[in-house]
């Protein structure tokens, strides 16, 4: 496990801080803000604690929290090993990790998501990694937002462009089954040429060259 980071953010709603590492221990002893859950129009990419208690556990995994009052999850991100199943598993050597987040509801537009992206994204030990972000509009909260889909992509592109995150075509199918979805990947500086070969063979499903 990495070295635990903390940073403070000042917001509208008070002082949240941001904590990187945290372990499925602590997160058992947290409380999930009402904002993140199971909604008429919306379901959060985690529903409950179990789910982030989960991601801490996971080998490799990097669970950054946002916590206000010092106990209250108000958002998070996540770096973690691709699930077994989906292709993104299948890259060998094994360097792929996927990125993800979400602020609660009440809690969008507090600066919150970028801070966090950057604690998890900007570890040296990513360099020797291909980070990789899929976005699956059936998951974004327009309602909430109301923000039309293709203005929610955007936003997504803005946000990680500057993490040295990539626009990158597949032909996965739940990626390509819409064509707003988005598929981006940072690729770390330390990754040589034939993994990078690999990768983008993986994104059309092509095995060992």
């Amino acid at each position: 496990m990495g070295e635990t980071q903390t940073r403070e953010i000042q917001t509208k709603r008070g002082t949240v801080e941001l904590r990187t590492y945290v372990t499925a221990d602590e997160v058992a002893r947290l409380e999930l803000d009402e904002g993140i859950g199971v909604f008429a129009s919306y379901r959060s990419i985690l529903t409950c604690l179990d789910s982030l208690i989960h991601q801490a556990s996971l080998p490799g995994a990097n669970l950054c929290l946002a916590l206000h009052g010092g106990k209250r999850i108000v958002g998070y991100a996540v770096r973690r090993p691709p699930a077994a199943g989906e292709r993104w598993a299948a890259m060998d050597p094994p360097v792929l990790y996927e990125v993800f987040g979400e602020n609660a509801r009440g809690w969008r537009g507090q600066g919150l998501m970028k801070p966090m992206l950057e604690m998890v994204v900007n570890e040296p030990e990513n360099e020797a990694r291909i980070l990789y972000i899929v976005g699956y509009s059936w998951t974004w909260d327009l309602d909430e937002t109301k923000k039309h889909v293709h203005a929610y992509r955007d936003t997504i592109i803005h946000l990680l462009t500057p993490l040295g995150f990539k626009q990158y075509p597949t032909n996965e199918p739940n990626v390509s089954l819409r064509a707003e979805n988005l598929f981006m990947a940072r690729i770390g500086s330390e990754i040589e040429r034939p993994v990078r070969r690999r990768f983008t063979n993986l994104l059309f499903g092509i095995g060992e060259d």
